[in-house]
């Protein structure tokens, strides 16, 4: 398969899916229960939801590409064409359905990466829906994008490489499920972080675009849904970021797409921008452990 092809699938996808939820938001719509999130009980699927995938599949079809999509809602995957599929796609059709359910315009996202047979990123897109940019890794560049102008702009992760000082540490706080388990374990870390340091409260899919262009040192998680990984970890990945998992006796473990696994979840999850900062989170993770 042509990553030229699929780039352009990509921006194709990012650009219809911004205009359709701004449209759908614009007109009052798109807020109908559909159902719940397999294993999320803090999450529901709204129509919003339904958006990205649903133009994710036009596009597949108008373009002749066999794919499978593999998505968080009840469907699961979605097999297109009608042979074997050439590759694999992660959807994170619209990221923080919470908050456009609840009426904050806030941190609305979609996210989407395409995966050859061995489970190897070709190409990856986050889009910002209510600024208009997007981050994008075109298999060889990763760059940040003005979606109206087709402006781009390098990014880089920060070289932060010890968690005392002025870094920006993100986890989702928003829901008890995820919020109790870090603050038991994090909450002397959180107290004893620079003045200067930001502790950001949100997660999901669009993280790695922040890691990827220094907005974000490092996010940490414990029973993190691979649906909010696979759609766009490759982003933050390309730039140098260490993305993976940590066991109960401090062993690291890169983070790999496994297709079908997105209804499971990692207990102890970190992306950071360098090693050094990772490491750091971990021994702080074991010292806790251990007192």
């Amino acid at each position: 398969m042509e990553t030229k092809k699929l780039n352009r699938i990509l921006l194709e996808y990012l650009t219809q899916t911004v205009k359709a939820v701004r449209a759908m938001s614009k007109a009052g719509e798109g807020k109908e229960i559909l159902g719940k999130i397999p294993g999320r009980p803090e999450d529901l699927e709204i129509r919003v939801d339904r958006v990205g995938e649903e133009i994710i599949q036009k596009l597949l079809f108008k373009n002749r590409v066999q794919a499978e999509i593999f998505s968080e809602s009840k469907n699961g995957s979605v097999k297109i064409g009608r042979g074997e599929a050439d590759l694999y796609i992660s959807i994170d059709p619209f990221d923080n359905t919470i908050l456009f359910f609840t009426g904050f315009r806030h941190t609305w996202y979609t996210a989407l990466t395409f995966y050859d047979k061995k489970r190897k990123p070709i190409c990856a897109g986050i889009g910002d829906i209510l600024d208009g940019k997007a981050w994008i890794f075109d298999g060889e560049k990763t760059f940040l994008l003005d979606m109206a102008t087709g402006a781009q702009r390098a990014i880089s992760p920060h070289s932060h490489k010890v968690a005392k000082g002025p870094i920006s540490l993100a986890t989702y706080l928003m829901s008890s499920q995820y919020s109790v388990k870090f603050l038991n374990t994090f909450l002397n870390f959180i107290k004893a972080m620079d003045s200067k340091a930001l502790l950001y409260p949100f997660g999901g899919s669009h993280i790695y675009g922040y890691l990827a262009d220094g907005r974000v040192d490092a996010y940490v998680m414990f029973d993190e849904p691979r649906s909010e990984i696979d759609p766009s970890f490759a982003i933050a990945k390309s730039v140098g970021c260490d993305i993976g998992e940590v066991d109960k006796r401090g062993n690291w473990k890169e983070y790999e797409f496994m297709p079908g696994k997105q209804y499971e979840k990692v207990d102890f999850f970190i992306a950071a921008c360098t090693p050094q900062l990772r490491d750091d989170i971990i021994r702080y993770y074991m010292a806790q452990k251990h007192s």
